[in-house]
């Protein structure tokens, strides 16, 4: 039996202009997931990561694209050549953009600073539609605080996300006492800290 009537049998005509089998269906499936993961990996893809906005959109559109081609609505071919087209394309910008900055800005955006020095910069804060308590939600999911004065600096990466530098510990004495001659001193690097290892000097 010819190799070419043998795939026709087991996934449909590369353009199928009946509907399909439901074991059909479940071969395309394989066949197009491999061709996606195919695609992907040569591209260098970060589109797991989803990293800026392009890889959101490339995601998109392949999910679109390949799913027309498991169910027989467009050919495997065209989706084969529309999957390596985009995820060159997409190749092709992100390696542009990690040589020029400006490319990156144009590309991918710019990020905006939300707090600096622990003050809230409210007119980014506005121009990223974020309220004061979307920040406060990404500074605790982020950084485990719900204070902005505890922030070195807040930004609107260009993924979205909110990236969140805290103000550096400075430690102080929370507890000094004498037990059998020695003094016993313990030293939190964190407000309200009471589990910091106590530290010892002979009087």
């Amino acid at each position: 039996m010819n190799p070419s009537n043998v795939f026709e049998i087991v996934v449909g005509s590369n353009a199928p202009a009946s509907p399909l089998g439901l074991g059909q269906i479940a071969a395309r499936s394989v066949v197009v997931y491999l061709m996606g993961l195919f695609a992907i990996r040569i591209g260098k893809s970060r589109l797991l990561s989803r990293a800026s906005a392009m890889d959101v959109l490339l995601g998109f559109m392949l999910g679109a694209i390949l799913s027309r081609a498991i169910s027989g609505a467009s050919s495997l071919s065209s989706a084969f050549v529309a999957t390596v087209t985009l995820v060159g394309l997409h190749w092709l910008l992100s390696k542009l953009t990690s040589l020029s900055h400006r490319w990156g800005l144009l590309i991918k955006g710019h990020e905006y600073p939300l707090v600096s020095n622990g003050q809230i910069l409210w007119d980014n804060l506005r121009r990223s539609h974020l309220s004061e308590a979307d920040l406060r939600e990404q500074l605790r999911l982020n950084a485990n605080i719900d204070d902005p004065k505890l922030v070195m600096s807040a930004y609107k990466e260009r993924s979205g996300e909110i990236g969140v530098v805290k103000q550096p510990a400075k430690p102080h004495i929370v507890e000094i006492r004498v037990e059998d001659g020695v003094q016993l001193v313990r030293i939190s690097l964190t407000p309200g800290s009471s589990d910091e290892p106590m530290s010892r000097k002979h009087s």
